[in-house]
């Protein structure tokens, strides 16, 4: 039986779209379900769709849903406070954690930008209440008895704790919440008195968790990378997209190199494009998963990723025969 490892990165409200439609094409051209993954490893926008996909929720589903978003006023009106158009307008001008700053600092040439630049913006204005409330529908207080792991990094020490990992004893919707928590953008989340924010501070997708697990393949789905370094640079977030992919290839590189088959799937730069230059806007997750649609398919080719695709199968049809 094929083992899979299913890494889902960061990507606010595009990358959710992106996610879904992604995984949904990947089932539709496979039979595999994301649902059946050995273990997944969620950031930000990536552990909600994990969240779903724990709690029982077809990719198919998650992806219609988000589709009728635009023509829902209530759903709508809570992703626009979510995006911050409804925001506290109020400005803060003490930084986020001055501990996390001085960490970094102190690590001269080997200092982590990204923790750096989160340490020193202000708290958002954000809270992440909404987000958490759907998780906790779903799962209640328990974690889900196949595994799960939800990344985030704590403010104080400035390190990464892995949910489901490093520790269980916090609800899956708490954990969610403090994995979404944006830094400047949502609220750090509280958890036994630190602060939690966004496991994208950290890696945009956080592959190399799954480094020492024995697994036929790893499917890494990068919402926030783009595939051609040579034209990912002419979107409005261009230079941080191609930050964001040099992380995500020195991840993978690196499982590969221990020997792992990563499937690594990355939006192109119609794509990228269309995801915006905040990741956040609820307007565009039509234009994402339209465009994303027709993007996946051509790009998951048998010649190009023929050997990865079979595995998927070979996977699908060892759940199927044993259900």
């Amino acid at each position: 039986m094929a083992k899979v490892g299913l890494v889902l990165g960061g990507g606010g409200i595009a990358g959710f779209a992106y996610l879904t439609t992604t995984l949904t094409v990947l089932q539709q051209l496979t039979g595999w379900d994301p649902r059946n993954a050995d273990v997944i490893v969620g950031t930000s926008a990536g552990s909600n769709v994990g969240g779903f996909l724990r709690g029982g929720t077809p990719i198919g589903e998650s992806l219609d849903d988000i589709m009728t978003l635009p023509a829902n006023p209530r759903s709508m009106e809570r992703l626009r406070v979510l995006s911050g158009r409804e925001a506290d307008r109020t400005v803060r001008l003490f930084p986020t954690s001055l501990s996390m700053v001085a960490r970094e600092a102190v690590r001269g040439p080997f200092m982590r930008p990204s923790r750096l630049v989160s340490g020193l913006i202000p708290n958002g204005n954000i809270r992440t209440d909404s987000i958490g409330d759907r998780m906790i529908e779903l799962h209640g207080t328990q974690w889900p008895e196949k595994e799960l792991l939800i990344t985030t990094v704590r403010l104080h020490d400035s390190e990464r704790v892995v949910f489901g990992l490093d520790r269980s004893d916090v609800d899956v919707g708490t954990a969610v919440e403090a994995s979404s928590a944006i830094p400047g953008y949502f609220k750090p989340v509280n958890i036994d008195g630190y602060r939690y924010i966004d496991g994208g501070t950290h890696s945009p997708t956080n592959a190399d968790v799954l480094m020492d697990r024995d697994l036929d393949l790893i499917v890494v789905a990068a919402p926030m990378s783009v595939d051609n370094p040579m034209t990912g640079w002419m979107t409005t977030n261009g230079a941080l997209r191609l930050y964001w992919r040099n992380q995500v290839q020195r991840e993978v590189a690196a499982l590969r190199n221990a020997g792992h088959r990563v499937l690594l799937l990355e939006p192109s730069i119609d794509e990228a494009r269309s995801m915006g230059p905040t990741l956040m806007d609820p307007t565009r997750i039509v234009n994402v998963v339209m465009q994303t649609s027709s993007a996946a398919r051509a790009a998951m080719t048998e010649s190009k990723l023929g050997t990865e695709l079979e595995i998927l199968r070979s996977a699908a049809d060892s759940t199927s025969g044993a259900a």
